[in-house]
C-alpha cells in the first residue's frame, strides 16, 4: 500500500491540472491571447514555487532546530546523569523528532530528581547544623551546590539519626544531672554563682550546649556539691549527736529530780546511735514532756528532794557519830554535828507530815499514786527508816562482838533492849575518861568508851602494866553486864513501819540525851 503522503501528493498534481484546466477555460473564454498566457501561467508558477519553497525553506529550518534541539537535550542529560552519578542514558527512539521528546522529558525529570535533592539535602543539612550545634559536634560535610547523591542522603540522614538519639541521651543526662544538682545546691543552701552553674540551672534547657565536655564539667560539679554535703551531713550528724547526748544528760538530771524509777527511765530511743533529725524530735518531745511535768510539779518535787538531801545528811552525822575517832576533834564541830542531826531528826518528820498531806492531794487530783524510784513516798519513808535501824542493830552487834573479842570472854545472857546496869552518874564520869551511850533505834543503849585522859594514858605508860591490869573504863566494861540485842521477828518493828513519826520523835530524845551527855564531858573534861 502507498503511504498516505504519496497517495497526498498525487491528489496534489491533480488539483494542480485540474486548477490550471479551469484558469484555461477562463482564459478561453475571456479570449485572453496565447503570448498572455504564458505569462499568466508562468506568474501561477512563480507563485507555486515560492510558496513551496518557503515551504521547504522553513521546515529545512525546522529540521536544522530538531537537530540542535537534540544536541542540546544530550548534553544537559550527560551533564544531570554526572551531576545525580548515574548511569549515561541510551534513548530508544529512532526518528529525531520522537528523540527529542524523550531526551526533553528525561531531561526535566532528571532536573526535577535533581531540584528534590538538593531541597533534601538542603533540610538536612540544617537538622544536622542545629543538632551538632547544641552537641558541639562536627556536622556532616556537603559542598555548597553539589548535588547530592543517593548514597550522600542516605548516610546524611543515618548521621542525622545518630546525632538525635544523642542529643536525646545527652539531654536525658544533663536533664537528670540539673535536677540533682539543683537539689544538692538547695540542701546545702548554695547559690549558682559562676557562669556555668547559672547556664546549668537558671536558663533554659535548649539554651545549654550538650558537649561532651559540658556533661563531664556537670557530673564534676555534682560530685563536689555531693562531697560538700556529705562533709554537712557529717557535721550535722555530730551537732545532732552533741544536741542528743546533751538532751538525754538533761533527760537523766530532770529523771533524778522526778525520782523515776529504772523502769520508768526505760525510754526506747536512749541506747539508739543512729543520730538523725528524726531521732533529735523524739528526743525533743520527750525532753519537753518530762520538762512540763517538772514545772507542773515542781514544788512537791523540791520538797522531796529536800527531804532526800536531809536524810543523807542525817545519815552521814549518825555515820560520823558512830566513829571512834570523831573525839579527837576539840574545834566544837561535834557539838555542831550533834546540834546539826539533833535539828534534822525534828525538821524531817514534820517534812514528812507535810509531804504526806501535799501527796495526799496530789494523787486525789491526778488519779494516781505519786511515786518515788518505783515505789510510794511513805512506804519509801518507812523502808529508809528501817534500813537505817537495821544498820543501827548490826553495827551494835558488831561492836558488842569486837568488844567481847577485845575482853576475852563473852558477855551474860541477853537483856532486852532498853535495859542499863549503868547509872547515868557513873557513865558520865569514870575515873577520868567519860562514856556516852548512842541511842539506836529500838531505844537501848551501846556504852562506847571515850579516849582515857592524857594522865590515865601516862600512867598507863609508865607503870608498863601487864596485859591484865585494866584501865578504869576497861574494868567498867569488863564489869557491866552486856547490851542485849533481840532477834528481830517479821513482827518486831510492826509499830515503826505503821509510825516513822513515833520513831523519830523517840529517836530524836534520846539523841538530846545523848547531847546533854556530851555537853557534861565537855565542861568536865576541857
Amino acid at each position: 500500500m502507498a503511504r498516505k503522503s504519496e497517495v497526498l501528493a498525487s491528489s496534489i498534481g491533480h488539483l494542480l491540472a485540474m486548477k490550471m484546466a479551469k484558469l484555461q477555460n477562463i482564459w478561453d473564454d475571456v479570449g485572453i491571447q496565447e503570448d498572455k498566457r504564458l505569462q499568466r501561467m508562468a506568474s501561477a508558477k512563480t507563485c507555486i514555487e515560492e510558496l513551496l519553497d518557503q515551504m521547504i525553506h522553513e521546515e529545512e529550518l525546522m529540521k536544522k532546530q530538531l537537530e540542535e534541539a537534540i544536541k542540546n537535550w544530550k548534553g544537559k542529560l550527560q551533564t544531570l546523569c554526572c551531576e545525580l552519578l548515574l548511569d549515561p542514558y541510551k534513548a530508544d527512539s529512532s526518528t529525531p523528532l520522537q528523540l527529542e521528546k524523550e531526551l526533553r522529558n528525561k531531561v526535566e525529570a532528571l532536573l526535577e530528581e535533581k531540584h528534590d535533592r538538593m531541597a533534601e539535602c538542603e533540610m538536612l543539612l540544617k537538622e544536622d547544623q542545629a543538632l551538632c550545634t547544641d552537641l558541639c559536634k562536627t556536622p556532616y560535610y556537603i559542598p555548597t551546590g553539589k548535588v547530592p547523591s543517593l548514597q550522600e542522603l542516605e548516610e546524611l540522614k543515618s548521621h542525622l539519626l545518630s546525632a538525635a538519639e544523642e542529643k536525646e541521651r545527652r539531654l536525658a543526662t544533663f536533664l537528670g544531672l540539673r535536677k540533682d544538682i539543683t537539689k544538692l545546691m538547695a540542701d546545702i543552701d548554695h547559690v549558682p554563682d559562676t557562669t556555668f552553674e547559672k547556664d546549668a540551672v537558671l536558663e533554659e534547657e535548649n539554651l545549654f550546649f550538650l558537649s561532651d565536655e559540658n556533661i563531664k564539667s556537670l557530673e564534676v560539679l555534682r560530685h563536689q556539691l555531693q562531697q560538700e554535703l556529705e562533709q554537712l551531713q557529717q557535721m550535722q550528724t555530730k551537732n545532732i549527736k552533741q544536741i542528743i547526748t546533751r538532751i538525754r544528760q538533761e533527760l537523766n538530771t530532770y529523771w533524778d529530780k522526778c525520782f523515776y524509777s529504772q523502769k520508768q527511765r526505760e525510754f526506747a530511743f536512749l541506747l539508739d546511735e543512729n543520730f538523725t533529725e528524726e531521732l533529735l524530735k523524739v528526743h525533743d518531745e520527750e525532753l519537753v514532756k518530762i520538762t512540763l511535768y517538772y514545772q507542773k510539779h515542781q514544788e512537791l518535787l523540791v520538797n522531796v528532794e529536800k527531804w532526800e538531801c536531809w536524810w543523807k545528811v542525817l545519815l552521814e552525822l549518825e555515820k560520823k557519830a558512830s566513829d571512834p575517832n570523831r573525839y579527837a576533834n576539840r574545834g566544837g564541830t561535834l557539838l555542831k554535828e550533834e546540834k546539826e542531826r539533833c535539828q534534822l531528826q525534828k525538821k524531817i518528820p514534820k517534812l514528812e507530815e507535810e509531804l504526806k498531806l501535799y501527796i495526799e492531794r496530789w494523787e486525789t487530783e491526778q488519779g494516781c499514786p505519786f511515786l518515788v524510784y518505783g515505789q510510794k513516798f511513805t512506804t519509801c519513808i518507812a523502808n529508809q527508816w528501817e534500813q537505817c535501824r537495821v544498820k543501827k542493830v548490826q553495827e551494835k552487834q558488831e561492836r558488842c562482838v569486837k568488844k567481847e573479842d577485845r575482853i576475852g570472854y563473852k558477855t551474860p545472857l541477853k537483856r532486852a533492849l532498853g535495859a542499863s546496869s549503868t547509872p547515868q552518874s557513873k557513865i558520865r564520869r569514870l575515873n577520868g575518861s567519860s562514856n556516852f551511850s548512842l541511842v539506836n533505834s529500838g531505844g537501848s543503849t551501846c556504852k562506847r568508851a571515850r579516849k582515857p585522859s592524857l594522865a590515865a594514858q601516862k600512867t598507863t605508860n609508865v607503870s608498863k602494866l601487864p596485859e591484865l591490869q585494866k584501865t578504869p573504863l576497861q574494868n567498867k566494861e569488863m564489869n557491866a553486864p552486856s547490851v542485849s540485842i533481840v532477834n528481830q521477828q517479821p513482827n518486831t518493828f510492826k509499830c515503826l513501819a505503821a509510825s516513822y513519826s513515833e520513831f523519830s520523835r523517840d529517836f530524836t530524845r534520846k539523841s538530846n540525851h545523848v547531847s546533854e551527855q556530851l555537853n557534861s564531858t565537855t565542861l568536865e573534861n576541857p
